[in-house]
């Protein structure tokens, strides 16, 4: 039986890597009954896909995102895609991120490296990834009330919408409530900016200078893409930096001496963990790969953690190494059209957070090696750290 046809979404969660590893080499192009799509492996094809979307078009009919959060950016191409786009993107563009928000971000990281130094043990995540990332998204976004259990609530309520092949009742009663919540925070953001105008992402999208305005609700769902993806993504990826360079000594001095080297090994976090794991089309017309014919209609995810791992495209692809000359070609933000907006800031979230936590808690090590989890959305869970003398070598995953 071909690999892909009954997996679902409970046996990638754990390591889909050996899976994804199996597809490479023998159904890069493989039909999953129990997904329901196609699954796109290597990462030339999955380039492919991202770059031809007059083939494998962004909006999924009846798609899980659609359900979740609303009609989002992501799921849509050609001109409904550039008005959203174009409405959202300023806050977020990279001259933007380092004057309107990097000072605040290490403003924040200080405030919660003192917190964790009072600490001889503590969770990387609970305590400092994901307070961070929650604050610095909700900064950014334009809703500075909302907690850091706020946000982790809503995320984990979309991503489990998102992921929700199953059709679980329970996921998406979960899913509505946070949809609802996040409507009515963004409603009353929505009224404040209207009249007093900022420097936030909701300012930017009630003020855009476009033909047609963006509505209240269009507003709120862009609003719960990025609780979805712009909160995991850079938890998962400072969580997991902060982790492999303790683990890795030589390559913590280098990166705290080296601007460049903490740039690089950025980079490396998003290729290695690729926090945002696949991005769904649907097929626009019949497609011919090989043996295996698409059809019009069908679904088909194109699998950016897999194409980061490609023997093909990276040497020895599980090993985290910054030194890689094909680095820059990582996946970890699609590609085109669709290139992460959030990028810059995510970024920015790692190229702050990271110097202050380890310039303020020297010594710092991991107590035990995490466990990663996952497969849309992937990172650690916790990471537990201890303070003083010794520590624990870790293993790729």
């Amino acid at each position: 039986m071909p690999i892909a046809r009954k997996l679902t979404s409970k046996d990638l969660y754990a390591d889909p890597h050996p899976i994804y590893r199996e597809l490479r080499g023998q159904e890069p192009w493989a039909w999953s009954d129990g997904l329901g799509m196609w699954l796109v492996s290597r990462y030339e094809d999955v380039v492919f896909v991202d770059e031809h979307p007059e083939i494998f078009t962004a909006h999924q009919e009846n798609s899980l995102a659609e359900r979740t959060m609303g009609l989002v950016m992501i799921r849509t191409d050609g001109d409904v895609h550039r008005r959203l786009r174009s409405a959202v993107d300023g806050p977020l563009k990279r001259r933007n991120v380092r004057q309107q928000w990097s000072a605040g971000l290490t403003s924040h990281a200080k405030e919660l490296a003192e917190q964790v130094a009072k600490k001889p043990e503590f969770d990387l995540v609970a305590d400092f990834a994901a307070p961070f990332a929650a604050q610095a998204l909700m900064r950014t976004a334009g809703l500075p009330d909302v907690s850091t259990e706020q946000v982790v609530e809503w995320s984990g309520a979309f991503i489990a919408g998102l992921a929700n092949h199953e059709d679980d009742p329970v996921v998406w009663s979960r899913a509505g409530r946070a949809r609802a919540e996040v409507g009515e925070r963004v409603r009353k953001a929505i009224t404040r900016v209207t009249s007093a105008p900022d420097n936030t992402v909701i300012s930017a999208m009630v003020h855009a200078d476009i033909a047609e305005p963006l509505t209240a609700a269009e507003i709120a769902t862009q609003v719960r893409l990025m609780i979805a993806g712009g909160f995991n993504e850079p938890w998962h990826a400072l969580a997991t930096l902060v982790w492999q360079l303790c683990e890795q000594p030589k390559l913590m001095d280098r990166v705290m001496a080296d601007s460049a080297a903490l740039d690089a090994a950025i980079e490396e976090t998003m290729r290695w963990l690729t926090p945002v794991g696949a991005f769904p089309r649907q097929l626009a017309v019949d497609y011919t790969v090989g043996d295996v014919t698409l059809r019009a209609g069908d679904k088909l995810l194109a699998l950016a953690a897999s194409a980061n791992r490609d023997e093909r495209k990276f040497a020895d692809p599980d090993t985290f190494d910054i030194d890689r000359p094909d680095l820059p070609d990582h996946l970890a933000f699609s590609l085109g059209a669709h290139y992460c907006l959030g990028t810059y800031l995510a970024r920015e979230q790692l190229r702050t957070a990271v110097p202050v936590l380890l310039a303020s808690l020297p010594g710092l090590r991991v107590a035990r090696t995490p466990n990663l989890a996952g497969w849309m959305f992937r990172g650690p869970e916790s990471v537990d750290m201890r303070q003083g003398a010794g520590r624990t070598k870790g293993a790729a995953q």
